[in-house]
C-alpha cells in the first residue's frame, strides 16, 4: 500500500505524513491519495476530515492505518487488473497492424489531395 498525502491544511498534511511515514510515495507511484479536498482525478482519493469523509477527524495513528487499509481494500486492491505476461509476438502483431493502418491512411490522404478531392475554401 503506497499513499500520497496532498492537503490544503499544512497541519493535517504534516500529521498524516508523520503517521504514514512507512507508506508514503510520490503521487505518480502511489495506490491512492489522502487529502482534505478532491485533489486528484487520476488516483482514488481518500478524503479526511469532513462529515462525508472516509476518515473523520480526530483520528489516532491506529485508526488512520485501519481506515487506510479498508479504503485500499475497497477502492484499490480489486481494481488492479491481473495482467498476463507480455507476449512479444502479440505486441509485434499489433505494432505491424498499426504501422500498416497508418501507412494505408497516409497513402489514401495523399491520393485525395493529389487527385483534387480537397477543395480549399
Amino acid at each position: 500500500m503506497k499513499i500520497a498525502v496532498v492537503c490544503a491544511s499544512e497541519l493535517l498534511q504534516k500529521s498524516l505524513e508523520i503517521y504514514l511515514k512507512d507508506y508514503l510515495a510520490p503521487i505518480e507511484e502511489c495506490d491512492f491519495v489522502i487529502s482534505d479536498y478532491q485533489s486528484c482525478d487520476m488516483k482514488p482519493v481518500c478524503l479526511v476530515g469532513t462529515a462525508n469523509a472516509h476518515i473523520k477527524t480526530p483520528f489516532t495513528q491506529e485508526s488512520l492505518l485501519a481506515n487506510c487499509k479498508v479504503f485500499y481494500a475497497t477502492y484499490c486492491a480489486e481494481s488492479l487488473p491481473i495482467l498476463p505476461p507480455k507476449d512479444s509476438r502479440v505486441f509485434m502483431q499489433i505494432d505491424q497492424l498499426f504501422t500498416q493502418t497508418l501507412e494505408d491512411f497516409r497513402q489514401k490522404l495523399y491520393a485525395i489531395l493529389r487527385d483534387g478531392g480537397y477543395n480549399a475554401r
